[in-house]
């Protein structure tokens, strides 16, 4: 009988383990293919370009779904530890604080978000631009979070119970499902609220660009009465503070998720002055802006699966919450795995977006350069963010702490931020037709000094 060495075996269950786990973030992954669809509505039905402070918004809005994908994360352990049960009907009462703090977190980052938007928009925008009033900075991240957040709570229970069901891992398929499908969500109430509001003046020209002026009271009327709904959201969700308050899932979640839910708002406002600030690059490749969402959400989803794998394995003492367990081959082998299945969308999304916007593009060896653009931007992301969320697993672990309630929250707002920051510089360093390679590094310092100095 031939005997293998311990070497050969060991590069065979390495090999084994990558390509398990490539080719089921693959097949997962593939679900943010989705996030197209809320790159399409964002081209078409977000006027960004008459309406300066949408990107602003929308920004940290996408950034929310990490808070809202929060449950995704959770109900995984929950179901693998038995805390949660497969089913909607007399579920434990984990599942149902679960679901009360999931909401609880997105109203509140409604208003966070409303806070920091309004006081971006009094520092970055001229004076023209700039919007006084702050009313509909709060009206609308609330309504578009509140009615999210409900909808996606409910299809995020049904997709994990009946993944676990059908005997698959909810931690590798459910968090790029829901990331794709939270996409869709935003994206789409978002553009319904503004079409229904209309928070906006008519044309004017500001520093020689065609834009709505900024509404006056009457051109709000349709904001004030949106504060219909979020009084009543408010209220909602004070009944649902006074009845789980005292329920410790609850209270624990609540607390250690508030400064992810700061920090992630905050991220999330970078992000979009980021996309503000790098407009000239999305209109002039529209395939970067039909893809855009689809690539911030493919990076957060590699982040989180690599994350949600990690703390199942923490959780249930498969491996030690430490640095060089890192050396373990269930570990880099996931990352391996994970991070050449995003590679390898990410491309595929390009082409993809390439084909959508065929008729409004340049000249065709443009395609390989943005194709070079996204997959730095992925690359370079993972590596940083996914590095960043291993050790704030660990170090979660042994404070005691749930990574569940501000690791993937985290994960997502630093995914959005560190992609679509790092598409903005490879744009204007790799891309012609974007300014020239001088004007692009001056834009690029000026933006970070600008960061830098508001925070």
């Amino acid at each position: 009988m031939k005997y293998l060495s311990k070497a050969v075996v060991g590069k065979k269950i390495a090999i084994s383990l990558t390509v398990g786990i490539f080719l089921q973030a693959l097949i997962a992954l593939a679900f943010e293919s989705g996030g197209i669809v809320s790159g399409t509505i964002a081209k078409f039905l977000l006027d960004t370009e008459h309406v300066k402070w949408i990107f602003l918004v929308y920004g940290p809005l996408l950034a929310a779904r990490g808070d809202i994908a929060v449950l995704a994360g959770k109900l995984g352990t929950g179901l693998h530890l038995g805390s949660i049960k497969p089913s909607f009907r007399k579920n434990t009462l984990t599942y149902k604080s679960l679901i009360a703090s999931t909401l609880t977190i997105a109203i509140v980052d409604g208003v966070f978000i409303g806070i920091v938007t309004y006081i971006m928009n009094l520092i970055i925008y001229p004076l023209g631009i700039k919007v006084f009033n702050p009313l509909l900075f709060f009206v609308i991240p609330i309504i578009v979070l509140a009615i999210a957040a409900l909808i996606s709570s409910i299809i995020t229970s049904a997709v994990s119970f009946f993944i676990f069901k059908k005997g698959m891992n909810p931690d590798v398929y459910v968090v790029p499902v829901m990331s794709a499908i939270n996409n869709i969500l935003i994206t789409i109430i978002y553009a319904v609220v503004l079409l229904i509001l209309k928070p906006w003046g008519g044309e004017v020209v500001v520093e020689g660009n065609i834009i709505y002026a900024v509404a006056n009271n009457r051109e709000l009327l349709g904001t004030y009465l949106g504060l219909i709904p979020v009084v009543l959201i408010i209220g909602g969700i004070i009944y649902v503070v006074i009845k789980f308050a005292k329920e410790r899932d609850y209270s624990k979640m609540m607390k250690e998720a508030s400064l992810a839910i700061l920090f992630s708002v905050i991220l999330g406002s970078i992000t979009g002055i980021i996309l503000s600030q790098g407009e000239e690059a999305l209109l002039a490749y529209p395939q970067l802006l039909i893809v855009f969402p689809a690539l911030i959400g493919t990076l957060a989803d590699q982040v989180a699966i690599t994350a949600n794998v990690l703390i199942t394995d923490f959780s249930a003492g498969y491996i030690k919450p430490e640095i060089k367990s890192i050396k373990e081959t269930k570990v880099w082998t996931s990352f391996l795995g994970v991070g050449s299945a995003g590679a390898l969308i990410t491309i595929i999304m390009c082409l993809i977006g390439t084909f959508i916007s065929w008729n409004s593009l340049g000249a065709w060896w443009h395609v390989p350069l943005v194709i070079i653009v996204t997959v730095l931007a992925n690359v370079l992301g993972f590596l940083f963010v996914g590095t960043l969320i291993y050790l704030l697993s660990i170090f979660a672990f042994k404070k005691e702490l749930d990574p569940d309630n501000f690791a993937i929250p985290l994960a997502a707002c630093l995914a959005d931020l560190s992609c679509a920051g790092l598409i903005i510089v490879f744009s204007f360093l790799i891309l012609p037709d974007i300014g020239t390679h001088e004007t692009g590094l001056e834009i690029i310092k000026t933006l970070i000094s600008s960061i830098i100095a508001k925070f």
